[in-house]
């Protein structure tokens, strides 16, 4: 079997019994192919222990070891230990996949554990998200001059705009500074970057080539969301 170093993957630690939040996550490479990611899970996971390792996100790049490389030196700040990082707002593999996209490297298919505590684990982390996203979800709504169509997808709490033909794709932070993609706003990018930067705001283009503000508040992203809303001419509807 090919034991290249060739996967650049993200794991964390879990307590099975739901009692501790950690906030670590390992970014570390191993050889090709699944089986050797899967192994590697299982050299960090203690059988006997309440605390398991889960991977979370994996790619497969020919430099993977240039690239741990580079991630390592740029997370330095947030260096636990070793291969281990802080990761507070749980956004770290969200800020990684745009450098992996840029790279070229191929996201790999995490399979799901098959242990029914790590299940049961993730089963209630993502109830618990879904009800955070919901509040936050009502706590922008009160804030809109304009109800908004609204829904919970897998990237985070999103609001949708029949007018505009926009979608708000809020990308949820522990910390109170939230990110804020506008879908659909490709083909109307320069004309939107020029209004909300007249506006005082910041703007820049995502990997997809939407507008997005970075490390704002809910109050920021219901008065950019209203802004908009009110005074933004989308010239490919108008």
């Amino acid at each position: 079997m090919n034991n290249r170093q060739s996967i650049i993957y993200v794991m964390r630690h879990i307590d099975i019994g739901g009692y501790i939040d950690i906030p670590y996550k390992k970014v570390g490479i191993t050889g090709a192919g699944n089986a050797t990611l899967t192994s590697r899970l299982q050299q960090i996971s203690n059988t006997k222990s309440p605390i398991k390792a889960q991977c979370v996100a994996a790619w497969e790049h020919g430099n993977a070891q240039e690239i741990e490389n580079a991630l390592h030196s740029l997370l330095e700040d947030s260096r636990i230990e070793g291969e281990w990082f802080i990761d507070k707002d749980d956004s770290l593999v969200d800020r990684m996949q745009p450098i992996m996209n840029l790279l070229g490297a191929t996201e790999l298919h995490i399979e799901e554990s098959e242990d029914s505590y790590t299940k049961n684990v993730i089963r209630k982390e993502n109830e618990n998200k879904n009800k955070l996203h919901q509040t936050f979800i009502g706590e922008i709504s009160n804030l809109l001059k304009r109800p908004l169509r609204t829904s919970v997808r897998k990237s985070g709490p999103t609001f949708y705009s029949e007018e505009k033909q926009l979608t708000y794709y809020i990308g949820y932070r522990k910390s109170g500074n939230h990110n804020l993609s506008i879908g659909r706003s490709k083909d109307v990018y320069d004309d939107l970057k020029e209004f909300l930067e007249s506006q005082g705001y910041d703007c820049e283009k995502s990997s997809k080539e939407h507008a997005r503000i970075m490390g704002i508040s809910a109050e920021v992203i219901a008065e950019i969301i209203n802004t908009i809303e009110e005074g933004f001419e989308n010239k490919k509807y108008s």
